[in-house]
């Protein structure tokens, strides 16, 4: 009974692998990872946010119109006034309670404020822009990295094929030693030691899936299985141009653009509180102790408000915004330092990967063709070649996995398609 549990689990746990929940091609791998990823989601939330901010800070070119209505119990031994908010009514003295009803529409309109309302909009409009460069920045990020992990999965999979093919080699030859003890027993210890690393790339593929699936954003029990082709071309790559190319896309670069244009920006608002401020407003009241609310009067007002001194607090901010100013242009010499440094090194591993790509793949051939001309050398020397040939082509798909990575790290570094 227990052995029959016990086949009946392993045989769902197969079948469980066979048939897959999921089943990625790598540009369905990007669009699961684009579309699971909160921080992209939280980036495309600040976006909208931004927008909204755009639009909030035009309508301050537009004239502020309202309506206030009160009714009034008071007791007044002289004139009073309401609170502003209420309309700043005038009320008459009173000896008793009484009601006082009004109602009123007003307008307000700036006409100059030395552009604080453009720079304002300005303002919003880069932040907003920042915000799609950081949106952009995750996914790109995001990009590669589905893309390394996608290649992990497939380089694993491939060393498994590879060391289970030598493995049923080294089990039909061990088979037709039987009766000779020392024969066999080397057979079994080259035997032992593909066994081992078999483990090992089992290892590995399953950390590699593990990664799949967190960076995927899917479950971590759902049951995946990657579908492509591990194979890689030679680029041609110029590294001035790459190096060039990158200052222009790095969407880093970008961001410390649209940082400056805000520092500038804070420092022309800073400056324009210096400048007088001009409204002009216009308002209509009803009002009386009783209906029908016969008693009116109307206004029209030109206002001007003209900043002479306040401490010197504005001089302390505009300086505050210039000192902004000088450490963005820093932060930009970084950022271009870094940049410079991603591209050099992604080119360097890439042209590494590329190299050996070439001649590992020549090592492979030429020793799976001379461990075919060896001929009949007996069991235990076929068994040391087909491990060398093993050996051999596991260097050539790590080379080629390797240098699918190098591309996609280089392609971020760039901050485009090559």
């Amino acid at each position: 009974m227990k052995r029959f549990f016990l086949a009946f689990l392993l045989g769902g746990a197969v079948a469980r692998a066979e048939n897959p929940d999921r089943v990625f091609t790598l540009d369905r791998a990007v669009v699961t990872a684009l579309q699971n990823n909160p921080a992209l989601v939280s980036a495309r939330h600040d976006v909208r946010s931004a927008d909204l901010r755009v639009a909030e800070a035009r309508a301050h070119f537009l004239p502020t119109l309202g309506v206030n209505m009160n009714a009034t119990r008071f007791l007044a031994e002289d004139h009073a006034v309401l609170p502003s908010d209420f309309g700043s009514t005038v009320l008459n003295p009173v000896d008793e309670p009484d009601n006082f009803f009004s109602g009123r529409i007003y307008l307000r309109q700036t006409l100059y404020n030395g552009g604080r309302t453009r720079a304002n909009v300005r303002l919003a409009e880069a932040a907003r822009d920042q915000a799609r460069v950081k949106g952009e920045e995750i996914e790109a990020a995001a990009r590669a990295s589905t893309t390394e992990v996608f290649y992990e999965v497939l380089w694993a999979e491939q060393a498994l094929r590879l060391g289970e093919e030598a493995r049923k080699d080294l089990e039909r030859w061990a088979r037709g030693v039987r009766g000779d003890t020392a024969a066999e027993a080397l057979l079994e210890s080259r035997a032992a030691r593909l066994r081992r690393e078999q483990a090992e790339s089992r290892r590995r593929r399953d950390a590699a899936i593990l990664e799949f699936r967190s960076v995927l954003g899917l479950e971590l029990y759902t049951e995946v299985r990657c579908v492509g082709e591990l194979s890689s071309s030679p680029l041609r790559v110029d590294l001035p141009k790459l190096l060039a190319r990158a200052q222009d896309a790095r969407l880093e670069i970008r961001g410390t653009e649209y940082q400056r244009e805000m520092d500038r920006l804070s420092v022309n608002l800073s400056e324009s509180e210096r400048f007088p401020v001009i409204a002009f407003g216009a308002g209509y009241e009803l009002g009386k102790t009783e209906f029908p609310l016969d008693r009116s009067y109307w206004n029209a007002t030109l206002n001007v408000n003209l900043p002479i001194f306040d401490g010197f607090a504005s001089r302390a901010r505009i300086r505050q915004s210039r000192v902004a100013v000088q450490q963005n242009r820093v932060a930009r010499a970084v950022v271009q330092d870094r940049v410079n440094r991603d591209v050099r090194e992604a080119h360097a591993t890439l042209l590494h990967w590329q190299s050996e790509m070439a001649e590992r793949r020549a090592d492979w051939d030429r020793l799976a063709d001379l461990a075919g001309k060896a001929g009949d050398r007996g069991a235990v020397a076929r068994a040391d070649l087909r491990l060398e040939v093993l050996a051999a082509a596991r260097a050539y798909w790590e080379a080629v996995h390797g240098h699918l990575v190098a591309r996609a790290r280089l392609e971020k570094a760039v901050g485009a398609p090559l």
